[in-house]
């Protein structure tokens, strides 16, 4: 997963140079390590994993001298990155990060203007053999203990 998190950052911040878009670069790394942090044991409640990669971002970061509307921007850029409408009106780092983990988990069938020779060479850098495996493993927990709440993060809300 460490390796999902680290592409998902390079291609969030990509897409960011790509588009020329002003990004708080630390609130997009720190959203990049911790938007699936809720599908681990130790962030999980019966809520669903975005909300709880949410809550557990916003409570090691509470008191390390981050506004709230940082804190807000980091939430909110791991809460809604599986949005299925874009999120742009929340801030630049929220929709980087949805695109860049649909780029992603799509294993870049989705590109979002980024060049396959791009892609590829950052596939070969760091790899994402396992991934898959990984993260449907992760979902198939959630879906077990925490029924109901994986399509949750899948309706789309405004």
């Amino acid at each position: 997963m460490e390796y999902h998190c680290a592409r998902t950052f390079l291609i969030a911040e990509e897409l960011a140079q790509r588009g020329r878009q002003d990004v708080d670069r630390e609130v997009l790394l720190c959203a990049a390590w911790l938007h699936d942090a809720g599908l681990y044991p130790g962030a999980a409640t019966k809520d669903t994993y975005v909300k709880d990669g949410r809550r557990l971002a916003e409570r090691t970061l509470t008191g390390q001298g981050w506004p709230a509307e940082r804190l807000t921007l980091l939430g909110d850029a791991i809460e809604y990155h599986h949005e299925l409408r874009s999120q742009w009106d929340r801030g630049n780092e929220v929709e980087l990060m949805r695109r860049a983990d649909l780029v992603e988990v799509s294993q870049t069938l989705v590109r979002f203007g980024l060049p396959g020779d791009w892609l590829r060479d950052l596939r070969q850098r760091i790899s994402p053999t396992g991934m898959v495996a990984e993260i449907g493993r992760l979902l198939a927990r959630a879906a077990r203990e925490r029924p109901g709440t994986l399509p949750r993060i899948f309706t789309a809300r405004s």
